[in-house]
């Protein structure tokens, strides 16, 4: 039985500006778009949007779902802007813990402190008998207590993992391991039930439906157990509700045995891009420069496997006709995975997934316009810790800093995520950074101003350029004939609203496949 939607404004993002009276709806897609006396006939009910705006649902092209879900499961630090804070909450958890939980904190920016000094070893330890995490909000950097450090097996005597660093002072332990030297515990902690990460996507998908996403592309199969649990628990929680649309990334790592269990996908639960870390991040100075960082010119990074290891990985894809998602935000991990992009490209029509592309120059540009790539783009990125990154990167280089724009100009495919929980997961808060270039609240003319793009531009990241990226353009990201009946319901119209209020915009209620999975029963 066919539905009629209308009552508002209807956006379809099929270009600017372009508005429709109704839209029928029936076994979950789009029937037509037009005038409601030419509709209403058609329809057996009548879904009435009371005034509010719609518009094709959003996706966040760039989160790690289950990893969000442990951030609403314990404890957030995000907004924390002392050590003394940090250790104060700390301690209030740890006195309450017994000796084998294990505690862990999530989100902490020591660029957000007036020293930017991370917590020492010994004062980890002296916070109680738990085990400690405390993950850096980049995820690329963690704390341990050592308790935690012995329960990997850390000394002194440990060498630093390919591709990750065990952090020492004068050959002594501090607690700080980065990138792959962190997976030495967090992928280990025998609390990683299947309970436990059920538990988490039930609690991120939840929230997520609050932020008006319909979907989320993620990367969480190596992290939580053989990849079959992770599986296992989106088949139970979202394919069962079938009230989230999810694409799956595949971690290098697990990529053929997942590809081996020749998993049937489904609109709720698909199977994408084999996934790659070539470097690690600028708050650890783990991001892999081409020349040194400028607060510490003895070190340019890392990248995280050599080019003939990244070549063995693209050939493994390619054996599967599969594309390849690489994070790479330094300009030497961009410059180097182009290379082997280059050498083995994917078959004709699809595209490769640059994601984060955080620095870059107009030669890394050309070289991005011209190979088969889509870029995946944060644009709260530039808003956190573009101070510190500036320090980091020095003036004439920050100018690449995040570009969306000079992407965007050269025609390239680009989505927008959050990648939560790194960020807040709220498409409007993206909206807002890719607009303005600037945090909420200020009111100079943006960080790199040159790269701000209109609001038509931005929430077409999050709409046409989330279904662009994943080849599905055709049947999601608009609202159109033949398209998901996937849409967003805000209380507002985000592109006429003042520019200071769009990230403050309410959801009116989530719509996927025609049925309404979030509504805001708290309006006004």
């Amino acid at each position: 039985m066919a539905t009629l939607w209308t009552g508002g404004k209807i956006y379809t993002m099929a270009q600017v500006g372009e508005t429709v009276e109704a839209v029928l709806v029936e076994d979950g897609k789009i029937v037509a778009t037009g005038s409601v006396e030419s509709l209403s006939p058609l329809a057996a009910s009548i879904q009435h949007l009371q005034g509010h705006v719609m518009y094709p649902g959003f996706v966040d092209s760039h989160l790690h779902i289950i990893g969000y879900g442990e951030k609403l499961k314990h404890i957030d630090v995000s907004t924390i802007t002392s050590k003394e804070a940090l250790l104060k909450k700390l301690q209030e958890r740890m006195s309450k813990a017994t000796a084998q939980e294990w505690v862990i904190a999530i989100g902490l920016n020591e660029n957000q402190f007036d020293e930017p000094i991370l917590p020492t070893l010994a004062e980890l330890d002296a916070l109680g008998e738990a085990y400690l995490i405390i993950k850096r909000s980049c995820h690329h950097l963690i704390l341990a207590n050592s308790k935690a450090l012995a329960f990997a097996g850390i000394t002194n005597d440990t060498p630093s993992p390919e591709g990750g660093v065990i952090d020492k002072v004068d050959g002594q332990l501090t607690g700080v391991l980065k990138d792959a030297a962190l997976y030495l515990i967090v992928n280990h902690m025998p609390h990683i039930t299947p309970a436990y990460i059920e538990d988490a996507l039930a609690k991120a998908v939840a929230s997520l439906q609050t932020y008006g996403l319909v979907g989320g592309h993620s990367e969480d199969l190596s992290y939580y157990g053989p990849p079959n649990q992770p599986i296992l628990a989106y088949r139970k929680i979202v394919e069962a509700q079938q009230s989230f649309k999810v694409h799956l990334l595949q971690h290098h790592t697990v990529f053929e045995e997942v590809a081996k269990m020749d998993l049937a996908s489904s609109p709720f639960l698909e199977f994408g891009a084999m996934k790659i870390f070539i470097d690690g991040a600028f708050g650890g100075r783990t991001a892999a420069l081409r020349q040194p960082y400028s607060d510490d010119p003895n070190n340019a990074g890392m990248l995280i496997h050599t080019t003939e290891q990244l070549t063995t990985y693209v050939q493994l894809a390619r054996q599967y006709g599969q594309t390849v998602a690489v994070h790479t935000i330094g300009d030497l991990a961009i410059a180097t995975i182009l290379d082997v992009f280059a050498a083995y490209p994917p078959q004709d029509g699809q595209f490769d997934r640059v994601i984060h592309c955080s620095l870059v120059d107009d030669e890394l540009l050309a070289r991005l316009a011209t190979l088969p790539v889509a870029v995946d783009m944060q644009p709260q990125f530039v808003q956190g810790e573009y101070q510190a990154e500036l320090s980091r990167l020095g003036e004439a280089r920050a100018q690449g800093l995040h570009p969306l724009k000079s992407l965007l100009d050269r025609g390239l495919i680009v989505a927008g995520g959050s990648d939560a929980p790194i960020e807040v997961p709220n498409p409007l808060q993206g909206i807002y950074a890719a607009v303005t270039r600037r945090n909420i609240g200020e009111s100079h003319e943006g960080y790199n101003p040159q790269e701000k793009i209109s609001r038509f531009e931005a929430v077409h990241l999050y709409t046409v350029g989330a279904a662009e990226i994943i080849g599905q353009s055709h049947k999601r990201g608009k609202i159109a004939a033949g398209y998901a009946a996937d849409f967003t319901v805000l209380q507002e119209d985000l592109f006429t609203v003042d520019i200071e209020q769009l990230p403050h915009i309410q959801v009116a209620c989530t719509v996927v496949d025609g049925k309404m999975v979030y509504e805001n029963r708290c309006e006004g």
